[in-house]
């Protein structure tokens, strides 16, 4: 009796566990859908993609969004590159910041591996995103310095200066030797404050991408 009643117990923990399972699998095909069109628009999306990957490597991301998965010979062939060599290097630096993946599959019980690559947007978005609230993030803590420090600004060059680099220099630029004039730090408030408005407006837009 002791041991049918063990049995049931572990009967139940193993059916717990696949439930469980089961329901992660569910979690993780439940992917994010972003607007690609809007977000290949963004100036801020395309140089990140083209500073890690290069244009071609822009390209290959934006055929794979709009073609979908594709199997590594045939997206080489359809973006005419030699073979799946040459396009590969391009899949491993958008690999390697997440903007891709790959599934691989044994055909035919050959002994190689066929290779299916697909794009990964929303990474992208996430990635913006983080650039934008970092910038905000930086500029809330640079206003809190502004507020407590007076600056000097060239009348040829605009390079600007603390008070104490203003004193070393005898209140001349180190570039071209203007003179440097007190910038009032209400302006200096007033811009980065703008700035932080304006990264606010993009953050929100970016937050409509994700439908």
């Amino acid at each position: 009796m002791a041991t049918k009643k063990v049995k049931n117990k572990v009967n139940k923990a193993k059916i717990n566990k696949k439930n469980k399972k089961a329901k992660l699998a569910v979690k993780r095909e439940k992917k994010v859908i972003i607007d690609t069109n809007k977000l290949l628009r963004l100036e801020e999306a395309r140089k990140y993609v083209i500073d890690i990957a290069g244009e071609k490597g822009l390209e290959v991301f934006e055929f794979l969004i709009a073609k979908g998965e594709m199997e590594e010979n045939l997206l080489a062939k359809k973006l005419k590159f030699e073979k799946a060599n040459a396009i590969r290097k391009f899949l491993y630096r958008l690999y390697n910041k997440n903007l891709v993946s790959y599934r691989k599959i044994r055909k035919n019980n050959k002994a190689w591996y066929t290779y299916f690559w697909g794009a990964n947007p929303e990474k992208l978005v996430f990635i913006i995103r983080e650039m934008y609230e970092e910038e905000i993030k930086q500029t809330k803590k640079s206003m809190e310095l502004n507020k407590a420090e007076d600056f000097y600004v060239c009348d040829i060059c605009n390079r600007r200066y603390d008070v104490n680099e203003g004193l070393q220099n005898d209140f001349r630029c180190k570039n071209d030797g203007g003179v440097l004039t007190h910038l009032e730090s209400s302006k200096i408030l007033e811009d980065k404050q703008s700035r932080i408005d304006f990264l606010d407006k993009k953050l929100n837009a970016l937050k409509q991408l994700v439908k």
